[in-house]
């Protein structure tokens, strides 16, 4: 796998708290104050009661890789440098998938279940400037 591209994001009212955590190396997800469920970032309401005031809690950034994909065609103009990489659906310790990017990861070695864990890495865009951090994920080293 070639380095990873990723292309400039730049956050919203309702991105805010998130990439203001990844800035700090922090992954959030979204709990419901009323059943406790944890959710995906991006959830609005909770699927279990309905509601929709829910609360941006720190996870763990550990997890367990649960599918992958080598893209090598490229789905979007700005992507165009970033094939080919890897895709993945992840499930946090704490309950909720995402569909990630996996970095520093050889696909040789990925099977379901293994440990992954977040790494917090730059969007870039043209020339030198970039955009928000994001949240990727890295296979975790076995221990020696």
């Amino acid at each position: 796998m070639t380095a990873p591209v990723f292309p400039a994001v730049e956050r919203d009212e309702a991105s805010e708290p998130f990439f203001a955590a990844a800035a700090r190396g922090e992954l959030l997800v979204r709990r419901c104050p009323r059943d406790g469920a944890m959710l995906e970032p991006q959830a609005r309401t909770c699927p279990d009661c309905g509601c929709g005031e829910l609360h941006w809690s720190a996870a763990s950034g550990q997890g367990t890789l649960v599918g992958w994909a080598v893209v090598h065609q490229v789905p979007v103009p700005t992507l165009a440098a970033a094939v080919p990489y890897l895709t993945a659906v992840v499930e946090l310790a704490e309950g909720p998938w995402l569909m990630v990017r996996l970095v520093d990861t050889d696909e040789r070695g990925l099977r379901a279940g293994l440990p992954v864990a977040a790494r917090f890495v730059p969007s870039a865009s043209d020339g030198d400037a970039t955009g928000e951090i994001l949240v990727a994920f890295a296979a975790q080293e076995a221990p020696a």
